[in-house]
């Protein structure tokens, strides 16, 4: 039996988790097999990848709106992290929301970040942040201004980050226990050097063949149809087409986790790969018949993407983040990749 199956096309979210996935994974096993490495990052740290909703980019941030952004998305990346490593907490026991507009007495209060904890039996707590990619200090003012927003927001403490604070910022902060005021650095992304000669990999599959052998083989081709013909596997049925596709990523990941990519520059490089697999008697019946040998055939295409760092932030006692310069895999999905290191 012979089939070839051309993967159908994804839908942008499902591609872009498959990106999300395969980066992550990819460029976390290429940093034990680097030719050079840096102590830049040591330790715990997380890859973190995400879509990025606007088509154009650039890597001028001039606004104060725009610099604030770049502010908020490294505080809430590292956030983020801390909450997910807690072993107490899982992903439905905690929100962190952005720019959150709270109404309290008829006033209306912009929360840079929220991050809602859910305890249980009724119990939450609070916690939120103020973003302030300011030059000049920050003063006393912004402070007050930020008092009145944990008391608002009912929080239990809050976090008022700034490159710098004046004096009397750091004076008016100490009429308030629930705040900190939190250092924020930034350092110019041309100095950095790219940790692990960090790089993202990714396999996109362009032709999957498959062959099936019957029990026995005698030589017989027998042919069938891909998406009709009636398959199943430990005496359960099974869609044969998302089989094949399932297990030729499965066979272009291990072929691609084999190839040097730290090695070679970046760009598209079109790679095939073959693998087999075994059935005992019985285990795999297609139309009736006993399969009791299969082999795969694939062809991908690899990308190397190396993007460059666009910026570096460390936050005090809260960890430090670098971002790297988005990256086209495909004419609607652009993925954007952080390295966050909590302290």
């Amino acid at each position: 039996m012979l089939q070839r199956a051309a993967p159908r096309p994804l839908t942008r979210e499902l591609y872009a988790a498959r990106l999300s996935r395969q980066i992550a994974a990819s460029a976390a096993s290429s940093v034990g097999r680097q030719d050079r490495s840096t102590s830049l990052f040591t330790g715990p740290y997380k890859l973190r990848c995400f879509v990025v909703v606007t088509a154009e980019y650039t890597q001028r941030v001039t606004t104060s709106t725009e610099k604030g952004n770049v502010l908020e998305a490294v505080v809430g990346a590292i956030e983020g992290y801390i909450l997910r490593t807690n072993p107490g907490l899982s992903e439905k026991t905690f929100v962190i929301e952005s720019k959150k507009v709270i109404n309290v007495g008829g006033v209306h209060h912009e929360i840079d970040i929220l991050v809602t904890i859910d305890l249980g039996k009724g119990y939450k707590s609070v916690f939120i942040f103020e973003c302030k990619n300011w030059q000049d200090p920050v003063g006393k003012n912004e402070v007050i201004i930020f008092s009145a927003k944990i008391a608002a927001a009912q929080a239990q403490h809050g976090y008022l980050v700034a490159k710098s604070f004046t004096k009397d910022a750091y004076s008016q902060a100490e009429n308030d226990r629930r705040m900190t005021l939190s250092l924020a650095t930034e350092h110019d992304p041309l100095t950095v050097e790219r940790p692990f000669g960090m790089h993202f990999p990714f396999q996109s599959l362009k032709e999957v063949e498959l062959h099936l052998m019957g029990r026995g083989n005698t030589g017989e081709t027998v042919s069938f149809d891909i998406d009709s013909c009636n398959v199943r596997l430990l005496g359960s049925p099974i869609n044969l087409r998302e089989y094949t596709v399932t297990w030729g990523n499965q066979a272009a990941a291990e072929d691609a986790n084999s190839f040097r990519s730290e090695r070679v520059p970046e760009g598209e490089y079109e790679r095939t790969a073959k693998v087999q697999r075994d059935f005992a008697p019985g285990e795999l019946i297609a139309d009736d018949l006993d399969i009791e040998h299969a082999e795969l055939s694939v062809r991908y295409t690899l990308t190397v993407a190396r993007p460059p760092i666009i910026s570096h932030f460390e936050v005090k006692m809260r960890g430090r983040v670098l971002t790297f310069a988005p990256v086209r895999f495909r004419d609607d999905v652009t993925v954007q990749m952080r390295l966050i290191q909590p302290e």
